[in-house]
């Protein structure tokens, strides 16, 4: 049953207790392996600003897109539905002994093939509408104008301090006639700040607000820059870039590349056994978990299980790509 302490909560505090910051982190990426059709999937990686170039200093949160990036993913819908009338003709010729269309697939795979590579250009191009967290500086920057801002940084960028950021736990209609936890980040001051309000994306709204303790401690977690990064998944490529998570490491013999014998598959087994302790998790009066330091005393990799690059793998990739236009 849910405990109705939490519907008191407003603002959830800048502590960590359950003190386990796990999330599945595609380590080994078969995308960049093969690229099929897609040539210029490279470019938005070629085009990076800084904030995404170094994400063991920024942490970033999507807080929509332009009207012209949602537009952009229509003719994803519009292949698809070309592919369907393609392999409708494909079965209707082969009743009817009228000569075959060729247009149809013409036109289907040369739309597919041309969205397939203009969605990186607009990946690479159209402004993104984003929130991140400076580890460093301890500042939270904002891509888009906020009325009343006057501070930037060094991106030229409207900015707050860290101190000033806060977390709401609310309660949405996440459908009809049901209602569920979402978190949304803003100014301390979101009378005077509104526009710094965003709606925070959870795996799951549901009547247990753990999914939004769970998200907010690993951005408090990131943002304390007087500890190494959390020993997960998502800091794997790039620990060796922070000057004291780098210190910490050899302190205590850390194994090289560690979660990079875990496959995206046990990784999630790990991230669901956390998710059941938290389900049951007191997060406003439980004792603090201690935070694991040391992963390879607790876990063990299995490389066997990580997913290699198979011919079916090329082969659904392919198809993807000619028949719905997804990179």
């Amino acid at each position: 049953m849910q405990n109705n302490d939490y519907l008191a909560v407003d603002i959830i505090p800048k502590k960590t207790r359950f003190n386990r910051f796990f999330y599945p982190e595609r380590l080994n990426s078969l995308k960049e392996k093969f690229k099929g059709l897609c040539y210029l999937y490279d470019l938005p990686s070629k085009k990076q600003k800084a904030i995404q170039k170094h994400p063991e200093r920024y942490k970033i949160e999507m807080c929509g897109n332009s009207s012209i990036r949602v537009i952009l993913f229509g003719p994803i819908i519009i292949g698809f539905v070309l592919s369907l009338l393609f392999l409708f003709s494909c079965i209707v010729m082969t009743y009817s002994e009228e000569p075959y269309h060729w247009w149809i697939p013409i036109l289907t795979f040369s739309w597919n093939l041309f969205f397939l590579n203009l969605l990186p250009l607009t990946d690479s191009y159209i402004p993104k509408k984003q929130i991140y967290f400076d580890r460093k500086k301890q500042l939270v920057g904002f891509t888009y104008p906020i009325p009343g801002c006057e501070a930037r940084d060094e991106q030229g960028n409207c900015c707050f301090k860290w101190a000033d950021i806060v977390c709401h736990l609310d309660m949405v209609a996440t459908r009809p006639g049901v209602m569920g936890f979402v978190p949304y980040i803003s100014h301390v001051d979101k009378d005077k700040y509104p526009d710094t309000k965003i709606v925070v994306q959870v795996p799951d709204n549901s009547n247990n607000p753990m999914n939004c303790y769970l998200y907010w401690e690993r951005v408090v977690r990131f943002m304390d820059n007087s500890q190494p990064l959390p020993d997960v998944p998502e800091y794997e490529n790039y620990r060796h870039l922070d000057e004291l998570t780098a210190e910490f490491d050899k302190k205590k013999d850390r194994p090289n590349k560690f979660w990079s014998d875990f496959s995206l598959a046990q990784q999630a087994e790990i991230w669901q056994k956390f998710n059941k302790e938290a389900a049951h998790f007191n997060w406003l009066r439980a004792t603090p978990n201690e935070e694991i330091i040391k992963p390879w005393l607790h876990f063990k990799g299995e490389p066997e299980r990580i997913e290699k690059l198979t011919w079916k793998y090329k082969a659904k990739r392919l198809a993807l790509q000619l028949f719905m236009g997804i990179p």
